[in-house]
């Protein structure tokens, strides 16, 4: 069985956690057209929309990276490229219906869902690295408590030329409800709020 979206999946940014749960979605779909009978234009359609919403995502999941200036873009940014393509090289090799749904779950399975849970965790555990609370301490997920459907981003600023903190919904509001300080580990000064995103 495919997992199911779970908070423990989520990245701390509304925008990129909705597209997952989306993605999430059309892959217990796929799941569950794949041990029945079902015609092979519903199996096409769905990869379609698949294919078409990672194309989506991956766009946004890239501009996402490099704003933050994601350090391992590069690599990351060719894996989504190597998944499109073998998902192009999947609908050009299609030979029965039962072959499209067997290669469309493989590929759900093994590419998509395994990047989103290994791949897309190391962007967010480089950026709960890059941040250290006022005492120096590190940053922990139980402090992070966001509303899970905020699809809002907050960034912040810091000494470091050039460098944005993209701050969980959770921080944002003790940083501004309570008066929280969060600091850059790199240059050790205050984060400063620069400005909020969808």
């Amino acid at each position: 069985m495919l997992p199911k979206w779970d908070k423990i999946y989520s990245v701390h940014n509304g925008k990129i956690d909705n597209q997952h749960k989306k993605l999430f979605e059309l892959a217990a779909k796929v799941e569950h057209v794949f041990d029945k009978p079902v015609h092979r234009d519903e199996i096409k359609a769905l990869l379609t929309d698949f294919f078409n919403y990672m194309k989506y995502h991956f766009d946004d999941e890239e501009k996402y990276m490099q704003f933050i200036r994601y350090p391992d873009f590069e690599r990351h940014r060719q894996i989504h490229k190597e998944i499109i393509q073998s998902m192009i090289k999947i609908i050009q090799n299609i030979k029965t219906t039962n072959d499209l749904k067997e290669k469309l779950y493989i590929m759900v399975k093994k590419w998509l869902l395994e990047h989103i849970l290994y791949e897309d965790m190391k962007v967010e555990q480089w950026r709960l690295g890059s941040l250290s609370s006022e005492n120096g301490a590190d940053i922990t997920f139980e402090e992070i408590k966001d509303n899970e459907d905020e699809a809002v981003i907050y960034f912040y600023a810091c000494e470091c030329i050039g460098q944005i903190h993209d701050v969980p919904s959770g921080i944002h509001k003790k940083i501004q409800n309570e008066g929280a300080k969060f600091k850059c580990k790199k240059c050790k000064f205050p984060l400063e709020f620069f400005k909020k995103g969808y």
